[in-house]
């Protein structure tokens, strides 16, 4: 395909962000990560999608990297690994790791590394029935490797007592190769460090794009899988360092990000009732007002940044994209010049309606100072949307034009003003679901190729925010000061998803998690321990002052957004909410014991569960339901008008019963092709049949064109469900008509 496209206007600025963010997996208590996801995201995307733009040096983009992920890669894998590894010769000390480190890591690197004749049941429990085992990988990335998805196979038919002691030593093998990048499986790779990584000669790429094993996996094969592992994760940072972009010298590609430190809904750190702007219609728990958390959130991030990159941050992801006018002041106190977020938010914003391509500006309540003011920027929703869900089913080549294609719908006249088109989207989670594109490297790689030639006609150019603001000469970037931009005189409080905080706040769990939350912090607030400096150095260990640091510090990763995301009916994920839950707990539960220890004065208090005391109940069949006669069943018809919508490639139903997806979104999906109960084919309005019990109570709602178990894109009210008890009717058949979105 050419990549030579007629010339329409002037130049389009085009700022690409790539964010980049796990939760703490963290156990405070045994001081281990409960879950693999660092490590695996680490092989398979942190590296490569920053590493990739050595082969396009006109390319410039943004990479968030959060302060959660970074203290987990650099701490419990780069850290704690390197004094076993031998990066020479690709072998790990496993006898001096489990005299000095064992449990300190995750514990599948502890199985790796463990001869599995000595496996015993709490190491088969995490390699085969774990919330997170060792087949946790997407049903698209185990079908490129068939030995892998035969043991899964091999396991479902008959268990851990049908497998064999090499059928388990592979599956723990597996868990790791199955995923690393492509590009670390078919050709050697000088990282950045200076190490090399060649796999060809474990594993080989089949003519019909599946890996396959060269090699019997024996025990020092997995011991050399950890090792090269680690010579990938030591090396992400320095690759982003390499090509940091420097604003003072106008060299590099990458600006990198940092998000408040523990990954919070900083808005409603800073004060919950913001909540009650963007949902006027739900319960909310009592208020949560703790700016100076906030601050300390945002300082603590940027202190983690300077000692990781030598230098101050520019930018902020604020996490979930989460913004109010009323924090603003809080990221101009720490010296962050902008920010990014959704164009939901620019929509509800003062003045409304204005277009996503201009960066804006906005200055705190009595400043109109530069000095005092936070530039925003707005993600283009359905571009940057189309990468994480649409793509997965295009050849990269085919994705990548039509993107070129979006993208040049918003090059500007020659006598408008100059555009920021900013694509805001997930880094890691959008690839292992490319069917036809392994990784995305062939949209990734593409994207780029034609992105250089849209540069070098001077078309669309490739910039950062700090870049655009500042200029740089090199590339012909003219600067756009701050006080020449459009500016924006209040700021709606609100998230990159519904533009508002109802994905953690405003339900009966979430509020839940609120109401322990104002609990700790008002006990810890009275404890008489006070509140550390951010930029004050940690303690001694093992000292009152070491003790009154760490309750705070589990004060602070308690108010992580992650755990909030993860209760009530509006996300799900394979292993459930309970581990997010017992991680939520045990950092309350640290507070306490941190804050004893420290000679604070704390109640004694007992944090049950959540899940457990407030998950709806789920309408199932039982054995005797599935045998009931078809009398005692009606046919319910789900029709959704989406008129006016882009749905990209289908609308879904989500509710609580199992033909509804027991609340998996994304999972049963609707039609608009004459089938299934839909009337008119291409009309908008999206149907399907299910035969439901009668008597049964339903809730449901509907989403758009997300991967399972994703809720965006849905419908922007999780906290309010649609119900209907199902009846008999004399048509015999129940006819339900919504619209999407209104309720």
């Amino acid at each position: 395909m050419k990549d030579i496209y007629s010339k329409t206007g002037k130049t389009l600025y085009l700022n690409i962000i790539w964010h980049q963010h796990q939760p703490l997996y963290l156990d405070p208590e045994s001081d281990q990560l409960q879950g693999p996801w660092v490590r695996t995201h680490g092989t398979k995307d942190y590296y490569d999608m920053a590493a990739i733009l050595e082969k396009y040096p006109n390319i410039h983009f943004t990479v968030n990297l959060t302060s959660s992920l970074l203290l987990q890669l650099q701490v419990y894998y780069v850290e704690r690994l390197a004094p076993f590894v031998d990066v020479k010769k690709n072998h790990v000390d496993a006898k001096k790791y489990f005299i000095q480190c064992a449990g300190k890591t995750d514990p599948w690197i502890d199985i790796a590394l463990k001869p599995t004749g000595q496996f015993n049941e709490r190491d088969l429990k995490f390699l085969f029935t774990n919330s997170w085992n060792a087949f946790g990988v997407s049903e698209i990335v185990i079908s490129r490797f068939p030995e892998y998805k035969l043991l899964r196979e091999k396991y479902a038919q008959g268990g851990a007592k049908g497998m064999s002691q090499q059928d388990i030593r592979e599956v723990k093998y597996w868990f790791y190769l199955a995923l690393f990048d492509p590009d670390f499986l078919e050709r050697p790779q000088k990282l950045a460090t200076g190490a090399t990584m060649n796999l060809t000669d474990i594993i080989q790429k089949n003519m019909d794009g599946t890996y396959t094993l060269k090699k019997t996996v024996t025990e020092e094969e997995c011991n050399r899988i950890i090792a090269e592992t680690y010579k990938i994760l030591s090396a992400i940072v320095p690759i982003h360092k390499k090509l940091m972009y420097h604003p003072a010298k106008y060299k590099g590609q990458i600006e990198i990000l940092t998000t408040p430190y523990y990954h919070p809904i900083l808005p409603l750190i800073y004060d919950s009732d913001l909540a009650l702007l963007c949902q006027p219609n739900h319960t909310m728990p009592a208020r949560y007002h703790f700016p100076q958390d906030a601050e300390a959130q945002v300082a603590k991030a940027v202190q983690a940044y300077k000692k990781t990159f030598g230098i101050n941050p520019t930018g902020m992801w604020p996490g979930e994209g989460a913004v109010a006018h009323d924090v603003i002041p809080v990221f101009a106190h720490q010296g962050i010049k902008w920010v990014a977020t959704d164009q939901k938010i620019l929509e509800r914003s003062k003045p409304g309606n204005q277009p996503c391509f201009y960066p804006y500006v906005v200055f705190p309540e009595h400043s109109s100072k530069a000095k005092d003011a936070v530039v925003v920027v707005f993600r283009e929703t359905e571009l940057s949307d189309k990468i994480g869900f649409v793509y997965k089913n295009y050849l990269g080549e085919d994705a990548a034009e039509d993107f070129i294609q979006g993208v040049l719908k918003y090059i500007p006249k020659a006598d408008e003003p100059d555009r920021l088109l900013s694509v805001i989207l997930d880094g890691e989670n959008a690839w292992e679901w490319y069917q036809y594109d392994n990784d995305g490297k062939d949209f990734q790689n593409a994207l780029y190729r034609k992105l250089t030639a849209l540069f070098e006609t001077r078309q669309v150019i490739t910039t950062t925010v700090t870049e655009y603001i500042n200029g740089n000469p090199n590339r012909m970037v003219p600067a756009h000061p701050v006080e020449t931009l459009q500016r924006i005189e209040w700021l709606w409080p609100g998230s990159w998803i519904n533009a508002n905080y109802d994905t953690w706040i405003g339900q009966v769990e979430k509020n839940k998690a609120w109401e322990y939350l104002s609990l700790a912090r008002n006990d810890l607030e009275a404890s008489g321990l006070p509140q550390p400096q951010p930029k004050k150095q940690s303690p001694r260990k093992k000292t009152k002052a070491w003790y009154a640091f760490r309750a705070w510090e589990s004060m602070y990763a308690a108010e992580g957004s992650d755990w909030f995301w993860w209760y009530g009916t509006d996300q799900n994920t394979p292993a459930g909410e309970k581990p997010f839950d017992l991680a939520y707990i045990t950092h309350l539960k640290n507070i306490y014991k941190f804050a004893d220890l420290a000679g604070g004065k704390m109640p004694k208090r007992e944090f049950k569960p959540i899940v457990s005391m407030t998950t709806p109940n789920i309408v199932r069949h039982s054995q005797s339901t599935m045998a009931q006669s078809q009398s005692d069943l009606v046919t319910v018809v789900f029709q959704c008008d989406t008129r006016g919508m882009y749905i990209r490639t289908s609308l879904y139903l989500v509710g609580n019963h199992e033909e509804l997806g027991n609340w998996i979104p994304n999972k049963v999906r609707l039609y608009d092709d004459g089938t299934h109960g839909d009337k008119v084919t291409g009309d908008n309005i999206w149907s399907i049949e299910l035969a439901l019990p009668v008597g049964a109570e339903i809730e449901y709602k509907f989403t758009n064109s997300g991967a399972e178990g994703n809720w965006n894109p849905g419908e922007e009210f999780p906290g309010i469900n649609r119900k209907v008890r199902v009846e008999r009717t004399e048509a015999g058949k129940m006819l339900l008509l919504d619209v999407f979105g209104k309720i």
